[in-house]
């Protein structure tokens, strides 16, 4: 089963997860040769401590940070196997699964795209799908999504034994159907990080593609850590991207109407935090940061949203 796998795996300065990610991809059978790790411009010493633990691993090198789709997709243009897994750099494979996702791809033949089940360390299900945005989603509380239609929002799936046709994937573990490919096309590289793989299974959807979730394949996944350790610049970055998916996807009012609701939402967030931060005197390390972080978040908006906030790094800025 492995033999019909590559896997690309995206690094920036996180080369002692990209390691580990590599390891669990050689455990499950997937030759170094069909490992890509796609380096964003990483200034720790990744690309040579890579090479040097894996000289076999084929590695592309970016002199800057060139964004997730870009990266994917360079990737994506050398890959020559059947199934093409885009791993987190964060997460590994476990035991069975590639065999699982292949199993899928059987069962559904027009699956475009398939997703692995994702646990965190200690073996709690993470959310695996997502429901595909809508505008209004960002105006609803996320507590009352939930509750009236905890399925579609929850994400989990924890319960689920089957493989399902689902509206959108997680992408720490989702893998495409090489040969569908030229149908589907490659990530959007408008989306820098964020809602990439979200806008790649919306597109699956309208071409009338199957997006599977996969409960036996199983993946642990640490979850989120570029962004924990960009708190600030990758909120901006997940709100650009939500622009840009409304823009392209949902259309021109949808836009306008996020456009002006956002930063209405980021100012009483800030105002909020900002209160409470006030109420228990500054001592609460967590309210400090969330009171920094919207207003960060506000000050974007106020000033036009400048396309070099965000995270670091990036190509040409």
């Amino acid at each position: 089963m492995a033999m019909k796998f590559c896997v690309i795996i995206v690094n920036y300065n996180g080369v002692s997860k990209t390691l580990d990610a590599i390891s669990s991809c050689l455990a499950e059978g997937v030759s170094a040769q069909h490992c890509i790790v796609i380096d964003n411009g990483s200034d720790d010493g990744s690309v040579e401590v890579i090479s040097q633990r894996f000289p076999d691993i084929k590695i592309l090198a970016n002199s800057c940070n060139a964004g997730f789709a870009r990266a994917v997709n360079q990737g994506l243009a050398v890959a020559d196997r059947d199934f093409v897994m885009v791993l987190n750099n964060d997460a590994q494979l476990l035991s069975g699964t590639l065999e699982a996702v292949t199993c899928c791809f059987l069962a559904w033949p027009r699956a475009v795209l398939v997703g692995a089940r994702l646990i965190d360390p200690v073996g709690r299900t993470q959310n695996v799908v997502a429901a595909l945005p809508r505008f209004w989603h960002e105006i609803l509380p996320r507590a009352l999504l939930k509750r009236v239609a905890p399925k579609y929002f929850g994400g989990r799936l924890s319960g689920e034994r089957q493989s399902v046709n689902v509206p959108s994937l997680i992408g720490a573990a989702m893998t495409v159907r090489r040969s569908f490919l030229p149908q589907l096309g490659m990530l959007d590289e408008d989306f820098f990080f964020y809602l990439e793989e979200t806008e790649w299974c919306a597109r699956a959807h309208r071409l009338g593609f199957d997006v599977v979730f996969c409960p036996d394949a199983r993946v642990e996944h640490a979850l989120g850590g570029t962004a924990r350790k960009f708190q600030v610049g990758s909120r901006i970055e997940f709100q650009r991207s939500r622009l840009l998916y409304a823009r392209k996807v949902e259309g021109r009012i949808p836009w306008v109407v996020l456009s002006l609701w956002m930063p209405v939402k980021a100012a009483i967030d800030f105002l909020a935090n900002g209160i409470a931060m006030v109420l228990t005197l500054g001592l609460l390390p967590r309210q400090r940061k969330r009171c920094l972080t919207y207003g960060g978040i506000l000050m974007w908006h106020l000033l036009f949203r400048p396309t070099h906030w965000g995270l670091p790094g990036k190509c040409g800025k």
